[in-house]
């Protein structure tokens, strides 16, 4: 991967680390996203797209420890922003927990879930 600028703390909650992978814009989550830490998850993605120019984007959810309704909104809204610019959203390797939770609410049929970046 090629770095990007950004590794950043979002509290002691959260962790965020971005960086570009073949054409994708690859953000890498560590901790829990919740109604605490959505709003600056949501900031940084749209920064680094933003910069990056990538309408691919892919949020590795392997270190996800948990999710709650807000994630799964940011994660329906960053995908609804992606679409409507003629890209694409990934998620990569959920933990189990967080893909129980998209499975739950049907999103597992909806956004593209993988275990490795698609091609």
């Amino acid at each position: 991967m090629t770095a990007i600028p950004s590794t950043r703390p979002l509290g002691p909650r959260m962790r965020v680390d971005v960086a570009a992978a073949d054409s994708w814009l690859v953000i890498e989550l560590q901790g829990e996203l919740d109604i605490a830490t959505v709003p600056a998850v949501v900031e940084q993605a749209e920064t680094a797209i933003a910069m990056a120019g990538a309408p691919r984007l892919a949020l590795d959810l392997s270190r996800v420890s948990f999710c709650d309704s807000s994630g799964i909104n940011a994660f329906i809204r960053l995908w609804k922003r992606l679409r409507a610019a003629g890209g694409e959203l990934a998620l990569l390797r959920p933990h189990r927990r967080v893909a129980t939770v998209l499975r739950r609410t049907g999103l597992d049929r909806v956004l593209r879930i993988c275990e490795a970046l698609p091609v």
